[in-house]
């Protein structure tokens, strides 16, 4: 199995939308494995089909959702009036993360290259980021190696109902994020150190 613990920073702000109601736009401070997937494999072109706009997205490769090592946020004012054309928010408070923001994931499957410096866009602002840490892995899916840490996971909200348990960081209506605490059942993955469970039908 291929796999790569990474870390990136963000080179402008960005956002994930928590909330977004009463003139008021949050942002969780975690980034998508749609995100991460979308990001690491994304390449610009000239000419696209609009069709392709609306197939979903299919990856040859899994990761956990980009967990914060350090994050900051700021909260931007809009005021009605006020440079009409920047976006969606015209009046109200809209919270960022912010530059510097440092996050780690661990990818596995058929991975697209990766190296450190690397350039990215994420996140619902499409901010900068670039890649501060690599390290590649082949290691095995077992249930004895031991990790200094375990990442979180994403998974649909149905699915949380199979879990034995499971501490949870965020829930919406389309995912949730959790942790899975190892046991000598709990299938891993281990790499730089971080586990990350291996939680299928089989595996609940």
């Amino acid at each position: 199995m291929q796999a790569a613990y990474v870390e990136f920073q963000l080179d402008s702000s960005t956002m994930n939308t928590r909330e977004f109601y009463a003139s008021r736009q949050g942002t969780q401070r975690f980034l998508t494995k749609e995100a991460v997937a979308s990001a690491i494999t994304y390449s610009e072109v000239l000419v696209r089909n609009k069709s392709d706009l609306w197939a979903p997205l299919d990856f040859a490769f899994d990761c956990t959702p980009a967990a914060p090592i350090a994050v900051r946020t700021t909260i931007t004012t809009y005021k009605a009036g006020d440079q009409p054309n920047i976006g969606l928010l015209r009046f109200g408070r809209q919270e960022l993360m912010m530059p510097g923001s440092t996050f780690r994931f661990v990818a596995w499957g058929n991975l697209p290259p990766l190296w450190i410096g690397q350039v990215f866009l994420i996140g619902k602002k499409r901010a900068a980021a670039r890649v501060t840490a690599l390290f590649p892995a082949e290691p095995e899916i077992d249930t004895r190696s031991e990790a200094v840490g375990v990442m979180p996971i994403q998974l649909p909200p149905l699915e949380l109902a199979k879990l034995k348990a499971y501490r949870p960081i965020a829930l919406t209506a389309r995912y949730a994020i959790v942790q899975i605490p190892l046991g000598p059942d709990v299938r891993r993955v281990v790499v730089n150190g971080w586990a990350v469970p291996m939680i299928g039908e089989s595996d609940a």
